[in-house]
Parts: structure tokens; sequence; C-alpha cells
């Protein structure tokens, strides 16, 4: 890797991150702030993928994320990164029903709260919920390492605010321009708007179904968005120059 590894961590996000060929080890080896999986629960197991008809035991969420998580923070001493301050969220979009998944969810988490707990961890990988994910006045039923993905139209008490990690919503929604050719000086003044909005509830702001460009990366990156989707991990991070 690069000299840009050693400085900081990118403002990557691994969108469906176990479509990759090696799934979490591509966008961690490429030092991405926050890392996708899909999850449902089905007898008894947490299994990662789309569709139901792509499941298989052998791709569990225990073996595709938590045993490599767990294994770096080992070998590590709670940390993401060797040479790098901080760490990353682990974005985990619900597939099934919440009061199934996200209950099996935290128990297996539990076990390894010092790996996730960021009160007590500076360092702490931060699980974020999405998806199928209860409403904002269940949001205290759960432990305080679990935090949640906001939506911008939503409204929230302050206690329930301070368990949303991010503001996401669909690029759609504000833009139609498609990363291929220069934006004019309208075409992003929404997708702006929305990056400001969140950030004025001091949390980050997240787009998917974004153009997935070289120029749109660089565009959404000055336009001060936290988490960029992507599902070129690799192109991604060779985009940005090191002395950036």
């Amino acid at each position: 890797l690069s000299a840009l590894a050693q400085t900081r961590v990118l403002k990557g996000h691994s969108h469906n991150d176990y479509r990759q060929q090696i799934p979490f080890y591509t966008a961690y080896h490429h030092y991405f702030a926050s890392i996708e999986a899909d999850i449902f629960s089905v007898d008894g197991q947490l299994l990662v993928g789309h569709d139901r008809h792509e499941l298989t035991p052998d791709r569990s969420f225990a073996k595709l994320y938590l045993e490599p998580i767990l294994n770096i923070y080992d070998s590590l001493g709670n940390k993401a990164y060797s040479n790098v301050d901080g760490a990353f969220v682990l974005l985990l979009d619900l597939k099934t029903s919440y009061d199934s998944t996200l209950f099996q969810l935290v128990e297996l988490l539990q076990d390894h709260r010092e790996v996730f707990d960021a009160a007590a961890h500076p360092n702490a990988v931060r699980v974020v919920i999405s998806g199928n994910s209860p409403s904002p006045e269940a949001f205290s039923l759960f432990p305080d390492f679990i935090s949640f993905d906001g939506r911008p139209d939503q409204l929230y008490s302050a206690s329930e605010l301070a368990r949303v990690a991010m503001i996401s919503e669909d690029y759609t929604r504000f833009s139609e321009w498609d990363g291929l050719t220069t934006p004019n000086e309208h075409a992003l003044e929404r997708v702006k708007e929305f990056i400001d909005h969140a950030h004025r509830l001091n949390k980050k702001a997240r787009l998917w179904g974004a153009p997935d460009t070289p120029l749109a990366w660089e565009v959404f990156q000055r336009l001060g968005m936290d988490y960029i989707n992507t599902d070129q991990p690799e192109v991604f991070f060779n985009s940005f120059p090191v002395n950036e």
C-alpha cells in the first residue's frame, strides 16, 4: 500500500462489501472508513448476503466479519490499525426484522464489548444499524455500543439523536448527475444541502445509489461527504494522491 495508508483512514464506504472477492479484508486493507454488510437471521444464525437465495451456512456474519475484526483487535491491542489513529464503522443492514436479528446480533457482540464500545475505547469499531432497524423510540432498548443510521426527514429527540451515527439517504432524491462529466453549478446543490443538514446535527453524511466513478468520489469529497459509497475499494484507494 502507498504512504497514504499510513496517514489517515479514507472516506470510502464499502457498499455490499460481502460481494468483494475477499470480504472485509479488501476494504480494511485499503483503510476504508465504513464497511457494509447485509444480514439475515436464519434458523438461529446470522447470514450475510443481498437476497435469501444467496445465503449459505459458510457465509455467516461471524465468519466473514466478526472473527476477522476480533483477530485484528487482539493482535493490535484494541486498535483498528497499527499505524493510523481511529477506527471504522461496521454498517449492518438488517434484512430480517430487528426483533429477531438485532437482539441476536447484540447477544453475539456483547461478549466482545471492548472491541465495539467507543465510550470505553476511542479506537473501537462503531456498529451502526440500518435497514429493518427499530423506530427511534426503541433505540434505548439496545446497548449504548449500538448506533443507528438516521434519515434527514426523521425528527429525533435529543436522546434519540445521540444514538444516531450518520444521516443517510438515496442520492437520486437530490440529483440526476451521473458522475461521468463535470457537473454544472446547480447539479449538486441539494446534495450539498443534505450534507450541511447532517453536519448541523453534528452527524456524518452518506448517500446510497450515488455515481461510483473517480470523478464522483472527488466531487463528493470536495462537498464534504463523510462516507462515499463505492463497490471498488482498490480503485477508490488509488484515486487519491498521497499528498492530498
